[in-house]
């Protein structure tokens, strides 16, 4: 890596604390990568042989994300990288395969400098994080509690040819149910103090996300961690199986210590639906899932994921995830692939010719935002299944009403039944605006 490059990826902290340019990260050894532990020596090479072929996609995805820059940038938006959603989490990546003349010449000056100095922040916080984690999975080893980490963290160790490619900011687990209130001891034992992140939470009895966060006098960063004993429901629908994720979970080693995390088939249809349920905002849950798909691909079992997606009702979900990988990133994808997980010609038409054209613009531009939320509804395995997202937009669950109504307002929780003859209308209203300001554009071209 020559000195003109943004991101010093010899910037790491050697064993003893002390500054050292060549010295591994603290627990990452000589490789960066984990060890899968119960994976037979040819597939463990086989994964360590991915992560190497991942750097001749480099010069590939530097088009690819030059291009998506640019229509970040485009019609003359000025580019706020502390309110933009769809960028700041790139930074590590944009700084590792750009050079500080490149992101000056694609983003400008001002941008680049601003870029530049939220990766520094964003290590420094990465190296804090990277300290807890261990401290956390450390704990719950000597506790013998399993802990199912994935998300940033276990995608960072196993995905990514350089973990500091992929900095997260919080932690992200599965844990059992009969073990959550001895996980919760735990914490706070390690002075975690529990939350909620919304009020409704604390009457939610579906609930199945438990929020704890580590605030201290002399740090200037917080530490969050979320203990999940499912993957969360949500308005769109999924019907992840809780206990195949455990059987089918791989032990890796992250940081020095011995931890679980999810099976890349199980692990890809959840950032699919992780990066659906949060409107398609980051692109860096896009990226993920092309390492992924790059580190795992040739490995998948396609027929039996194809299989699970149905059956989660997330082939609609995984077809377009797929699709943009390869439409954008050259990810390979077998054929038949696509040709299973078709959705209806009702859903195609709303996503492929009414919201997202242009899945590039759509998924980087921030004015794109608009229609992918429209477009996340639209993504069914069925008719019947349009019919039913249409219908949960405009009368949502009470869970989704108290969440979204009632935490604003801070008004009692049991209130929320009064927002139900207006929710329909202000949804109303919004799609017939977007619909009409789509028409009036598309007469001015």
């Amino acid at each position: 890596m020559t000195d003109n490059y943004a991101s010093p990826l010899s910037l790491q902290i050697a064993p003893d604390g002390g500054a050292g340019g060549e010295a591994s990260l603290p627990g990452r050894g000589v490789s960066p990568h984990p060890s899968f532990s119960d994976v037979p020596p040819q597939a463990a090479s086989d994964v360590e042989e991915g992560h190497l072929t991942a750097q001749k996609y480099i010069q590939d995805d530097k088009e690819t994300l030059a291009h998506l820059l640019k229509l970040t940038l485009a019609q003359g938006q000025t580019l706020n990288l502390d309110t933009n959603e769809e960028l700041p989490r790139l930074i590590p990546i944009l700084c590792s395969y750009f050079s500080s003349e490149e992101l000056i010449q694609l983003t400008g000056e001002k941008t680049a400098a601003k870029i530049l100095d939220m990766h520094r922040t964003e290590v420094l916080q990465n190296l804090f994080l990277e300290s807890e984690l261990r401290n956390v999975l450390h704990a719950f080893n000597e506790a013998e509690i399993p802990l199912m980490l994935f998300k940033g963290p276990a995608l960072a160790y196993t995905i990514y040819p350089q973990a500091n490619l992929r900095t997260y900011h919080d932690i992200d687990a599965l844990i059992h149910p009969d073990d959550l209130e001895r996980a919760g001891d735990l914490l706070t034992g390690m002075e975690y103090s529990f939350y909620n992140e919304y009020r409704a939470d604390a009457v939610d009895e579906q609930r199945t996300g438990y929020h704890y966060v580590l605030e201290r006098p002399d740090s200037w960063l917080s530490v969050l961690i979320e203990l999940h004993t499912a993957p969360h429901s949500s308005e769109i629908g999924s019907l992840f199986d809780r206990e195949a994720l455990w059987v089918r979970a791989k032990m890796i080693t992250v940081l020095g210590e011995p931890t679980l995390t999810m099976d890349p088939a199980d692990h890809l249809l959840y950032l699919c639906w992780h990066y659906r349920f949060h409107g398609f905002t980051r692109l860096l849950w896009l990226y993920d899932i092309v390492m992924l798909l790059r580190t795992f691909g040739e490995q998948l079992d396609w027929v039996g994921l194809v299989c699970t997606a149905h059956r989660q009702q997330m082939a609609a979900t995984l077809y377009y995830c797929l699709s943009w990988c390869r439409d954008l990133f050259g990810v390979v994808v077998p054929e038949r692939v696509f040709i299973q997980l078709r959705p209806p010609l009702a859903s195609r038409l709303i996503v492929e010719r009414i919201t997202m054209p242009d899945p590039a613009w759509a998924l980087a531009a921030a004015q794109g935002q608009q229609r992918r939320l429209i477009a996340r509804r639209a993504m069914v395995d069925s008719k019947g299944g349009l019919l039913r997202a249409g219908l949960r937009t405009l009368f949502p669950s009470p869970t989704a009403m108290k969440k979204r109504y009632m935490e604003r307002l801070r008004l009692p929780l049991q209130l929320f039944f009064l927002f139900y003859p207006i929710h329909p209308c202000i949804t109303l209203a919004k799609g017939c605006y977007y619909f009409l300001r789509r028409r009036t554009k598309g007469k001015k071209r």
